[in-house]
Parts: C-alpha cells; sequence; structure tokens
C-alpha cells in the first residue's frame, strides 16, 4: 500500500486552470525536453484519472498536470483539468472517460506545447460512445483555456460521421505531417466500421495552423483508403497501435498505423502495422508500406493471436538521422511460454523502414534479465523511447505490466535497453520494479508497475526522464486509485538518485485519491 509520496522540494500553492497572459516567462523551443506547456525549458507530466468521478458524475475523468523545474517535478502551479474546467468546452458526463488517450504536440506554433485529450465514450445527443478529443493550449502560464477545442467528427467540415461504439480518440498521436512547423493530430477510431465490416477501424488526421487545429484539409485513413496495402477486414483496429516518426529522415512525419487484430491468412489476430508517409500535401499513399511478422526478412513469424501492432515507440535507436520503430507483439509465444510478448525493432533508412538490422527482444534474449512467464505481456502497452543517458542514442523503456514478482502476480516490472550506432543493445540494459533498490513504495499484488510514457527531461539536465504509471496502486487504503513513478536520466541511464512516486494525494496536488480513479493508468504515447 502507498503510505508516502516524497517530491523534491517544498509544497507550493497549487492553482487550477488559468487564462491571463504573464510576461514571466520566454518560450522554449528545445525539442529535447520534449512536452513544455509554459515554455520554461524544463519538461512537464501529464497523468490522466480517466475513470475519475468530477462531483457525483461517474467515470467522466480527468487529468492532472505537474510541471517541472530545475530540480524536476514539483507541486508548483500544477493543473486538474476536466470537461468542467471553467472555459472548457462540453461538460462532463457519466462514462466519458476523458484522458483515456492524450498526447501533445505545437497545434499553432507558438513554442508552448499543447494538449490534447480524448474522451473516447463521450455520446452526442442520440449517438452513444462516439468519443471526442478537447484540445487545451499552451501559454506563459501553461495550459489555458484560452481558444480551447472540441472535436468529434460531427464537428463541420471533418471527414465521417459519428457512429455508436466508434470510440473516436483511441489512440491519438501528433507530429508534423506536412513540416509547415505545425503539429498535427491523428485522431484514431479504434472500433470505426468500414463498409460492412464492424470494428475495422480508422484514422483522421487534423492539421495544425497559426491558429490551431482546423478542418481544412482534414484526412480519413483506412485499409480501404486508394493506394493503402491491404483492406479493411471486421476487428482489424486499425489505428488502435499508433506512433509518428521521420522514418525515411525528409523531414516530413510519418504516421504508423497498427492492426493488432489482423489475420493473415488462417492465423486470427497475428497482427500488423501500415506505414503512411508525409509529403508537403500531408499524409499520402506514396511508398506506404505494410509490415507483419511475415514480412520478408522480419524476425521472428506471424502466429495467431500475437497481437503484432498492438503498440508501437518511435525514435532514432542508432543515432543515423531516421526514426526507427519498435512495434510490441504482447501475446507472442516464446517457447512454449504462452503470451510472454515480444517487440520487434524496424531500423529506418531514406527509403524509409527496412528489414536491414531488425531486432526481436524479449525476456529470453541473450543478456537480458529475468526470463519470459507466461501471461507477462511484455511490449503490450506504449514503449518510452527518449535519450535517457544523453549520448545521442535514443533509448527505450518496455514495460511487462503482468509480471509477477516475489509471488505477486501483476507487480509489473520495466525492461530499458540502451541506443548505439548498432541499435539497441544489452549493454547497460536495466530492469526495475517497485522492489528495486532505492525506489519508492514496493511491489504489492496487481499493481501493474510498467506503463510507460514517452520519455521528458523534467530538469532540462540533459538527460531524458522515465515516467512509469502503477494505474492500480492502493493509496492509503483507496484500492486502484493509482500512482506514477518517476526514474530521472543520468550518464548511465534512469536511475533510482531522485525517484519520485506521485499520486493525487501527494502534497500539494489538486483533488484527492479515490477507490477507481486509476491515476496513471494511461499516459502519453
Amino acid at each position: 500500500m502507498l503510505v508516502a509520496i516524497v517530491a523534491l522540494v517544498p509544497a507550493i500553492a497549487p492553482v487550477g486552470p488559468i487564462s491571463s497572459p504573464s510576461i514571466f516567462a520566454s518560450p522554449s523551443t528545445d525539442p529535447a525536453v520534449g512536452v513544455d506547456f509554459n515554455g520554461d525549458g524544463y519538461g512537464d507530466l501529464v497523468v490522466t484519472a480517466g475513470q475519475e468521478d468530477v462531483g457525483t458524475v461517474k467515470d467522466a475523468g480527468a487529468v492532472n498536470v505537474i510541471y517541472g523545474s530545475a530540480v524536476g517535478l514539483t507541486d508548483g502551479g500544477n493543473q486538474l483539468w476536466t470537461q468542467d474546467s471553467p472555459g472548457i468546452l462540453d461538460q462532463a458526463e457519466t462514462g466519458d472517460l476523458f484522458g483515456r488517450t492524450i498526447v501533445v504536440g505545437d497545434f499553432n506554433g507558438d513554442a508552448f506545447s499543447d494538449l490534447a485529450v480524448g474522451a473516447v465514450q463521450e455520446d452526442s445527443p442520440t449517438t452513444h460512445d462516439i468519443g471526442a478529443v478537447n484540445v487545451i493550449y499552451g501559454s506563459l502560464l501553461g495550459l489555458t483555456d484560452a481558444g480551447n477545442q472540441f472535436w468529434t467528427q460531427g464537428t463541420p467540415g471533418i471527414l465521417d460521421d459519428p457512429e455508436v461504439g466508434d470510440r473516436w480518440g483511441v489512440p491519438l498521436s501528433s507530429g508534423d505531417l506536412n513540416a509547415d512547423g505545425y503539429s498535427d493530430l491523428a485522431v484514431g477510431a479504434q472500433f470505426e466500421r468500414i463498409g460492412g465490416f464492424a470494428k475495422a477501424g480508422a484514422v483522421n488526421v487534423i492539421y495544425g495552423s497559426a491558429t490551431g487545429l482546423i478542418a481544412q484539409g482534414n484526412q480519413l485513413w483506412t485499409q480501404d483508403s486508394p493506394g493503402i496495402l491491404d483492406q479493411a477486414e471486421a476487428y482489424d483496429n486499425f489505428g488502435y497501435g499508433q506512433n509518428v516518426g521521420d522514418f525515411n529522415g525528409d523531414g516530413f512525419d510519418d504516421l504508423a498505423a497498427g492492426a493488432y487484430g489482423e489475420d493473415l491468412d488462417s492465423l486470427v489476430d497475428a497482427g500488423s502495422v501500415n506505414v503512411i508517409y508525409g509529403s508537403a500535401t500531408g499524409l499520402t499513399d506514396a511508398g506506404n508500406q505494410f509490415w507483419t511478422q511475415d514480412s520478408p526478412g522480419i524476425l521472428d513469424e506471424a502466429e495467431g493471436g500475437d497481437d503484432f501492432g498492438v503498440h508501437e515507440g518511435a525514435g532514432d535507436l542508432n543515432g543515423d538521422g531516421y526514426d526507427d520503430l519498435a512495434v510490441g507483439a504482447d501475446h507472442e509465444d516464446i517457447g512454449s511460454v504462452v503470451d510472454a510478448g515480444a517487440v520487434n525493432v524496424i531500423y529506418g533508412s531514406a527509403t524509409g523502414l527496412t528489414d536491414v538490422g531488425n531486432q526481436f527482444w524479449n525476456q529470453d534474449s541473450p543478456n537480458i534479465p529475468d526470463e519470459p512467464e507466461s501471461g507477462d505481456k511484455f511490449g503490450r502497452f506504449p514503449l518510452g523511447v527518449g535519450d535517457m543517458n544523453a549520448d545521442g542514442y535514443e533509448d527505450i523503456a518496455i514495460g511487462a505490466i503482468s509480471e509477477t514478482l516475489n509471488s505477486k502476480r501483476e507487480g509489473g516490472v520495466v525492461q530499458v535497453l540502451l541506443g548505439s550506432s548498432g541499435g539497441l543493445t544489452d549493454v547497460g540494459n536495466q530492469f526495475w520494479n517497485q522492489d528495486s533498490p532505492g525506489i519508492l513504495d514496493q511491489v504489492e499484488w496487481g499493481d501493474r508497475f510498467g506503463r510507460v510514457s514517452r520519455a521528458v527531461d523534467f530538469n532540462a539536465d540533459g538527460f531524458m526522464d522515465v515516467t512509469i504509471g502503477v494505474g492500480r496502486e492502493e493509496v492509503d487504503g483507496a484500492a486502484t486509485a493509482g500512482a506514477v513513478a518517476v526514474l530521472y536520466g543520468s550518464a548511465n541511464g534512469p536511475t533510482d538518485v531522485g525517484n519520485q512516486l506521485w499520486s493525487q494525494n501527494s502534497p500539494g496536488i489538486l483533488d484527492d485519491a479515490e477507490p477507481g480513479d486509476q491515476f496513471g493508468r494511461w499516459l502519453l504515447g
């Protein structure tokens, strides 16, 4: 049970959502920070409590924002956002799950990060669970309600229409797909019906501008889009796994859209990933790719139920200037060990992703600590990528949330693999859990430590830091209230020095830990 939360600095009086201007800081344009809502040069943390009750409204959802500083994350100026926050469009309703998905981008190009929040079970007046996305913009004082937006497939100009159960907003990703200096937003509709195929899946792309996201030029991508490899089929869940990177180094970000429910001939739910490349006009079908574990040269082979493509991570793991793609297959069997999980890494090149030098990682890989066990689900959730030791190569953190530790089922672990000129390597790899020396709290049954976020530099020391969700952590007697562990980077990668454990009961943090909130269950992907 979580009984103590330690922060690095004394409490500073928190404030709620703000909208007034300030001259206290200049915006940061350093992309190495990762997420910086107030432009002070320190990365900030977004944590969702997607099943937070808002007043008497059950499971409406909420998002906490904790700001960085020279000494790391601090409670000073932290915020709590819901659809009932002053000025925010729409309102909190039962079961909306506001915060089920989140992503950060600079949608208006002002050098302040902006936050897109999925409310994936949002209802329209006539239709259940269509899904929606709120966009909250950054400023000198952090996130503010000024100019916030509320998007659905029913927003004027957006392609397609809202339908029952689309769950528009699962997942979200962002990047500059047309290299115009404004981030663009990719919105998955995990359960979108395509033709007569239920839950085939789709992705809407909404482009940024000087005024923020706009409907003009938006796109709808499916596996039935002209020129796209493969075709839409029932239960493919195209777009559920999603990440953005510049895989061919042409300056335009590209979209990787996983379809973990893809059947390959008789192999049910083997999984696949479509890669759609960016251009001056945005995403285009030119040169698009379709990857599976049966693609020529790719290590391992497709098997029924592998769920290849369930989640991805993108970054330049070998420092060659091309982003690389890590693809989780969380139900991969390792030998006779069922659902142990694995990750394929496919490297970028001038022509895009290629099988050259691809890798296959699991807990049975040489020199990797621990071993594969049934149901570990190594690679199940978004893969945390960033340069954690500041050597110029991005590194990757991989969670196995169902790992059993010291007889504690689903205690969860995180494996860190460091990048090098040859790509990911076992040299210096790390194995973290809540029983690791120096780490706050301890392993308990069902904590599910291991939901990793993309690395962010919270203290601007040049080392990216790792955020790990513990969404079912018990906090002061509140079951599954949830918590988040933060491991700070160093020359040797993540370290226990100064590590933190945050919950809604941390001193100064807005709101309170309540049973079932699952704070930290979902982080930035």
